[in-house]
């Protein structure tokens, strides 16, 4: 019966929704007292819109939680608002001098959900099975297998050093090999050792969620979540309704306030870069898309772009000022290069960069040209995404003032594909890894499939780089290595060396939380994940 009643509340707290977003108003006396800002201090359930659902469902083992907040699963390790590794699982961990061998200890008073006990063997499972699968989100490329020793002590063999393997064990919840029998099962109904268990998923509605009373990180303020599966406008429109606790909101809806709640602005490593080919046209890729731009291809075209463009008023026009300019894929994170800065919107040192290279506009159109190629281009993004076309446009406005004309264009993720390597894009992205670096410039990725390097980059000294990184033994070593990648003061794959991406903006996550909840001192965001926000979920509480 009780879960019957949780569903029917929250069905009924959707048909309200319904009815404001279709100009309706409905509200019932129960919903007015919700809205008054004034919540009861016993508040043990708390109502939150986290956005987009993931419909493939909650197994760590092919990607879910690989963001950061698994939610139902312990990891080994996690991060702290600054982005610094803590224990989680784990207890300890050591390096063997060769880099070959790393091996944790874990604690040994984990209960999962079903009250059976968490060991090493599963933390092995799970990452035995995680490789198995491939998933792109988790990179265990180099783990060769994982092995428990006893119940509390687990090693993981490498064929070959990886810096980065660190950084999965924060990415990575750990699945009770009793549980998995049936790994599609799971994800419908995932079992963990995570502050919350799961209770009920209502797809494409709602997941509720309950707190795991054995947990041994202690116990969470709030006894339940509901977590609704809703886009801004309904996310907005139940807001309005005083059906939500906390919303996640676009820049948009941000500025037009909320009685009752307050704005948190969530501070990310979200960023929005313009990836342009670096390649002349010629080459095709292995499925068949052309590669490569006649006038991307320039450097010249790529410098004067990330020299002229305006960042902070695309974040203050577009965005309503919720981002922070962004000059690098890592900006602000341990492995970013810090050099790598330049003078935000200098139109005139675009304008030059241009003329040197022999960009003139002849003809008196506003648009340069280099024998007889116009200096234009198109930029693509997705057509059901409001803020990169935002962004995408006022790219194409401010290259105007120094002669590039971008040709803007939405489209869908069918007609994206074939020209991800001919034409430029509006792309998004960010984690708490150093991954994303090696990603988007090593050569042997360069076109190869997916959404990896689709600009096609190729530096050998770039590449030494990032497998030097990837090779180290310490963090502070790798991280040299990660920043020289980007600029080592003569080349490289940042806006100071070849250009291939121009960064522009780390967009914030904008929540509204109801007056009386405090969701406490936010982790650094990753990319676009609605999930993030529970990331500190045990700090989450209800305040007078």
């Amino acid at each position: 019966m009780k879960k019957q009643w949780i569903k029917t509340k929250l069905t009924a707290g959707l048909m309200v929704i319904s009815l404001l977003a279709a100009g309706c108003s409905a509200q019932t006396p129960a919903d007015s007292a919700q809205s008054s800002g004034n919540p009861s201090a016993a508040k043990d359930e708390v109502i939150v819109a986290v956005g987009g659902e993931k419909e493939s469902g909650y197994d760590p083992c092919t990607g879910w939680g690989s963001h950061g907040t698994p939610l139902f699963q312990s990891k080994l390790l996690d991060t702290d608002t600054n982005n610094q590794l803590k224990n989680d699982l784990a207890t300890g961990y050591e390096v063997s001098e060769d880099g070959l061998t790393w091996t944790f200890t874990v604690r040994d008073d984990v209960i999962c959900h079903d009250g059976e006990k968490l060991t090493a063997k599963d933390v092995a499972f799970t990452y035995n099975k995680t490789k198995e699968n491939g998933i792109s989100t988790i990179d265990l490329t180099l783990l060769d297998k994982a092995e428990a020793i006893d119940d509390t002590t687990v090693m993981f063999h490498m064929k070959s050093p990886m810096s980065t393997f660190i950084y999965q064990t924060a990415a990575l919840g750990i699945v009770p090999e009793h549980a998995y029998s049936d790994p599609a099962a799971y994800a419908q109904a995932p079992i963990g050792s995570g502050p919350y268990k799961f209770v009920q998923w209502d797809k494409g509605q709602q997941l509720i969620v309950e707190a795991h009373e054995q947990y041994y990180g202690g116990k969470p303020s709030f006894k339940r979540l509901v977590l609704l599966f809703l886009s801004d406008d309904a996310a907005y429109a139940a807001l309005q309704a005083g059906q939500v606790d906390v919303a996640k909101i676009s820049e948009n809806l941000a500025v037009k306030g909320m009685p009752g709640y307050n704005l948190v602005d969530c501070k990310t490593n979200d960023f929005r870069t313009v990836a342009l080919p670096v390649q002349k046209p010629g080459e095709t890729s292995k499925e068949g898309y052309p590669i490569g731009n006649e006038v991307t291809s320039d450097p010249a075209i790529r410098k004067a772009l990330a020299n002229g463009i305006n960042r902070q008023k695309i974040i203050d026009t577009v965005l309503n000022g919720y981002g922070d300019v962004a000059y690098t894929i890592a900006q602000g994170l341990p492995w970013d290069n810090k050099e790598v800065i330049l003078t935000d919107g200098n139109v005139e040192a675009a304008k030059q960069i241009l003329e040197n290279a022999g960009w003139v506009d002849t003809d008196g159109d506003g648009i340069r040209e280099k024998n007889g190629l116009k200096a234009e281009f198109s930029l693509i993004y997705a057509s059901d995404d409001s803020t990169r076309q935002s962004i995408s446009m006022a790219f194409k406005e401010q290259a105007k003032a120094f002669g590039i004309n971008v040709i803007t264009e939405g489209l869908s993720s069918a007609d994206r594909n074939p020209r991800k390597h001919k034409d430029a894009f509006m792309l998004g992205g960010g984690d708490y890894n150093p991954t994303p670096v090696y990603n988007a410039l090593y050569g042997a990725y360069a076109a190869k499939g997916g959404w990896y390097n689709i600009v096609a980059y190729k530096n050998e000294k770039v590449d030494k780089y990032l497998e030097a990184a990837v090779a180290a033994t310490t963090q502070e070593e790798a991280n040299q290595y990660w920043q020289k990648a980007q600029w080592d003061g003569t080349t490289g794959g940042s806006i100071l060396g070849d250009a291939p991406y121009i960064y522009i903006v780390n967009i914030s996550h904008l929540y509204f939380v109801r007056d009386g909840i405090s969701i406490g001192e936010q982790k650094i965001h990753p990319h676009d994940h609605g999930f993030a926000v529970l990331g500190n979920i045990m700090d989450w509480s209800s305040v007078k």
